[in-house]
């Protein structure tokens, strides 16, 4: 039942060292919640048996898909930047489980967008435009566990394969140095990433 648990959520588990506890590690914190909700489930359940652990890792996998989405929805319409294709949404329901030196990646990304905006608006830019790319800056973190490359490269192809503005994939390149900035727009994130990724207590070294 271990090794069926372990090959079907992608984490390794360990049971018997500490009394009372399972321990699940990973360095995707996607897969660990997937994991230990589907821990929780089975073991409510009592039938713990490989086709049993199967279908509630299904079960469980549906409804956090249909999580990120909703949550991916409903920051999109607060942060009133227009309508966005599904699977960005989707990513961006899904930077809740990845962490950068302790900072997660969800609350980095919104600090980003509303200061972006606050900043864009103070220097006649598009505040709109500039949440919306300091919304989809990181995008590319939300795929680094699955995909092999940088979460700059990734996040500028998922947002040009959605047809999103060329400031917003210049907002994406730029923010790690890798182009010049274009726009008061791409400026704003720019500004904005380096202040929430530099605010004291935002990041700390971690040993996980």
């Amino acid at each position: 039942n271990i090794k069926t648990l372990e090959m079907i959520t992608g984490v390794d588990i360990v049971i018997g060292d500490i009394p009372n506890t399972i321990i699940i590690s990973s360095f995707n914190l996607y897969r660990r919640a997937i994991a230990t909700k589907t821990i929780e489930e089975l073991i409510a359940d009592g039938r713990i048996q490989p086709a049993r652990i199967e279908e509630i890792y299904s079960k469980v996998t549906e409804e956090f898909e249909a999580g990120i989405l909703a949550e991916g929805e409903e920051l999109v319409a607060d942060l009133d930047v227009g309508v966005m294709h599904p699977e960005l949404m989707k990513l961006i329901g899904r930077l809740r489980y990845r962490a950068s030196y302790g900072q997660n990646a969800l609350a980095h990304t919104l600090e980003v967008a509303h200061l972006a905006g606050i900043m864009a608006t103070e220097m006649g830019g598009d505040a709109r435009l500039a949440r919306r790319a300091g919304l989809l800056h990181d995008i590319g973190k939300a795929l680094t566990h699955d995909f092999e490359g940088n979460h700059v490269d990734l996040g500028a192809d998922v947002c040009s394969r959605y047809n999103e503005n060329a400031i917003i994939i210049n907002a994406i390149y730029a923010h790690h140095g890798y182009e010049d900035i274009d726009s008061v727009e791409c400026g704003a994130v720019c500004a904005a990433d380096a202040l929430s990724a530099a605010r004291p207590g935002a990041r700390r070294e971690v040993l996980e």
